[in-house]
């Protein structure tokens, strides 16, 4: 930064703003090679306290999935301010560790600070991850308390949450008591009927945002297309697909998988395959052979099955799903000797699994449950 008292081409020591815009510059890029070096020369010019660069420091780190340098950060700064906590409110959201979110707008308050649209948006997506409606039902009451029941980012982040829960009649409140509704409502109240079940109350509402002139995008196309594929509705799906490429949405992974499921859940399996092996995905994603050959075995056709499994094996050899259902399949088929094989090479296969994780809701107290191959789940 140059001075009107600095005679040019003198070098000029940088200040806290000097820094804080480089950080800013260099938090697209990798923390490793751009972010942590400027941070040690932080430190080393003296700036380690200052508030303003903290806040870009934490961040950058943020920006390049650290969490745990930006925690450190955070902890070891004698100063913070509303911003830094906001900071590590929607860092930690944008990141899905959703408790983590919580716990710091929680500790925000205690502190004394005043929330705003952003931080209380930021709590209110953790929890919506986290399908903890009692706790978004008192966020609720922290937006109204704080003023901010009109604001779009509250608002919207609030209707997803009570949409993802399958509150659907708060959702449906909120989305009618806010004016400007914006894309992202829209797409809440169509995914949340949609995987509800509900999908006439998806599609009214589709018509209602082409007639309130709104784009859909391919996050609307993919609560439609859903919606279709959870009851059935294949020209309904059809239909969808065509105004999606109509469009110019190119469809991605979640759009092949609802489409692929299904036409092979309404028997047009040599369709799903068509429409499977003309995807880009055909060829890195085992997960779309799994849900046709899924298909295969509840409507018993061999031959696409048995192609659907190579194509699924060849990608991921050791699934242990794939196997289950191709030994389900020739046991359709009859062909015993094929199933003993395979049964065999499954108990010889050494898999080691991720333990399950899920979280359940006792009176008012969460609590999480990790499980493995066992049918017993122990709290802890």
């Amino acid at each position: 930064m140059m001075h009107k008292d600095v005679p040019f081409g003198e070098p000029v020591a940088p200040d806290d703003y000097t820094f804080a815009a480089v950080v800013s510059a260099a938090a697209a890029l990798p923390a490793m090679y751009s972010g942590m070096p400027i941070h040690a020369q932080v430190v080393k010019s003296g700036f380690e306290g200052s508030v303003f660069v903290g806040n870009t420091l934490i961040n950058m780190y943020f920006t390049n999935d650290k969490p745990e340098s930006a925690r450190v950060l955070f902890d070891s700064l004698p100063e913070k301010d509303v911003i830094m906590w906001t900071e590590m409110v929607a860092g930690h959201s944008s990141l899905g560790e959703g408790e983590l979110a919580l716990k710091y707008f929680i500790s925000m308050l205690q502190e004394g600070y005043k929330v705003d649209s952003f931080s209380l948006s930021s709590a209110l997506n953790s929890m919506a991850e986290l399908a903890g409606l009692k706790q978004g039902e008192m966020l609720h009451a922290q937006v109204v308390k704080s003023g901010y029941e009109g604001n779009i980012c509250a608002s919207g982040s609030l209707l997803d949450m009570y949409a993802k829960n399958g509150a659907l009649e708060g959702a449906y409140l909120v989305f009618c008591t806010t004016r400007k509704r914006d894309l992202k409502c829209w797409n809440s109240m169509i995914g949340g009927y949609g995987n509800y079940g509900n999908s006439e109350m998806a599609f009214k509402l589709f018509g209602e945002m082409i007639r309130d002139e709104l784009q859909p995008d391919h996050v609307t196309y993919i609560s439609l297309l859903s919606a279709c594929s959870h009851c059935g509705l294949v020209e309904k799906g059809k239909f969808y697909w065509f105004c999606m490429m109509t469009d110019g949405i190119m469809p991605g992974f979640k759009h092949y998988s609802s489409m692929v499921s299904l036409l092979g859940r309404a028997g047009l399996l040599a369709e799903a395959l068509d429409l499977l092996m003309k995807s880009p995905f055909a060829k890195r994603c085992p997960e779309l052979w799994r849900i046709l050959l899924s298909s295969c075995v509840a409507l018993k056709d061999f031959s696409i099955g048995v192609h659907a499994a190579e194509q699924a094996l060849e990608q991921d050899p050791d699934d242990m799903s794939t196997h289950i259902l191709l030994s389900n399949l020739y046991a359709a088929a009859g062909k015993w000797d094929v199933v003993a094989e395979i049964r065999r090479k499954i108990r010889g296969m050494v898999v080691e699994k991720e333990p399950g994780l899920s979280w359940i809701e006792i009176k008012n107290m969460r609590s999480s449950t990790s499980y493995k191959d066992t049918t017993i789940c122990k709290v802890h």
